[in-house]
């Protein structure tokens, strides 16, 4: 074994080859009291369960009540070594993870180098300088929060499931190439919310419009919120988006909306949400700012929630706008008083009876 460096009694030491590392790692693990938090690419589960005497010395922690914690990428091809992990530690995914070394009572480091095949490597660092275990710890404890449980990841290998994702995409030439994907691979339902008028006439002149008439053709159902400044926008929802027997559905927003926003979600599953900085402007390049685009269950479901609400109030909108022309029309039959508030009397008198 040899120690390259020794500062004010702490140790940095290094050994070579697969039986010297084995033994100093033995010697760390038998001393250890409450806790071993571990991180390992996806080549380390397999090169630890493959070294029975550390194994064993792990079960053995486990029967003493340490806390044991790890951190890997847990992959199509190392899932079965990844479940036996579990038996022992609390496991946690990450994607990509690189590094395999040990933390043992916050106070000991270990730093293992594998070969590329998974196999144990030849060297092993042993560090237990107090500041540089806390930063190392600290490292640990921030991956940790941000990893993901083994069991969500594991159902979603064997399941065949997708990812939850939420992405910030920057480049309006990025987002406007999203858009048409999205639109292009919807099969049974788009909503779209545009929250001004302008960025209406800009989504025209990047041929969304034509795009969500070819949607409706392969009998994807449309919906769209737009608002009722422009007459231009009503006539091109009469000429442009009704064909033959199919149409898309568009309500109009009456109240400005408080921010700036193109919001669409595809199929329930898909949202993308698009920022406005400069609605004066007449490219999409230029208006547009960051959009969220995310696939998360909750995400997605806001999204939504908030476009019923105001297809919702919208409807009610259009009603009462109806039940205003419709008075007017007739109350020059004085229908109005006569029928109408006598009924409301009525209505009054039986629930004062009630």
């Amino acid at each position: 074994m040899e120690t390259p460096a020794n500062v004010n009694s702490e140790k940095l030491e290094s050994s070579h080859g697969i039986e010297n590392s084995e033994e100093v790692s033995l010697q760390i693990i038998s001393k250890i009291k409450e806790r071993l938090d571990c991180c390992y690419d996806k080549n380390g589960p397999a090169a630890q369960i493959g070294s029975e005497p550390l194994w064993n010395a792990i079960a053995q922690l486990k029967y003493k009540g340490t806390k044991l914690r790890l951190i890997t990428e847990i992959t199509k091809e190392n899932i079965a070594y990844c479940k036996t992990m579990m038996r022992y530690f609390d496991v946690c995914h990450m994607d990509g993870v690189k590094g395999n070394f040990g933390i043992s009572d916050r106070e000991q480091y270990l730093g293992n180098m594998l070969a590329s095949d998974g196999k144990p490597g030849m060297q092993l660092i042993h560090i237990d300088n107090k500041s540089f275990v806390e930063l190392q710890q600290y490292l640990f404890d921030t991956l940790w929060s941000k990893a993901i449980q083994a069991r969500e990841k594991i159902k979603e290998i064997e399941l065949g499931l997708d990812k939850e994702f939420i992405e910030t995409i920057r480049e309006p030439s990025q987002i406007q190439h999203l858009i048409h994907n999205l639109l292009k691979s919807a099969t049974y339902e788009i909503l779209i919310l545009f929250s001004t008028v302008n960025s209406f006439h800009r989504a025209k002149k990047e041929n969304i419009l034509e795009l969500l008439k070819e949607s409706v053709e392969r009998g994807v159902n449309v919906r769209l919120l737009s608002p009722t400044e422009d007459d231009v926008i009503k006539e091109i929802s009469e000429k442009k988006l009704k064909q033959r027997r199919k149409q898309i559905y568009i309500q109009y927003i009456r109240k400005p909306l408080q921010t700036n926003i193109i919001t669409l979600i595809i199929d329930q599953a898909i949202s993308l949400s698009i920022e406005i900085n400069d609605d004066t402007k007449e490219t999409f390049e230029e208006s547009t700012g960051l959009a969220t685009y995310s696939n998360s269950e909750s995400n997605v479901s806001s999204c939504a929630s908030i476009f019923e609400s105001l297809w919702i109030q919208s409807e009610l909108d259009k009603q009462n706008k109806i039940k205003q022309v419709y008075f007017k029309v007739f109350k020059g039959f004085g229908l109005k008083d006569e029928t109408y508030k006598r009924r409301w009397r009525d209505m009054d008198n039986e629930s004062q009876n009630i």
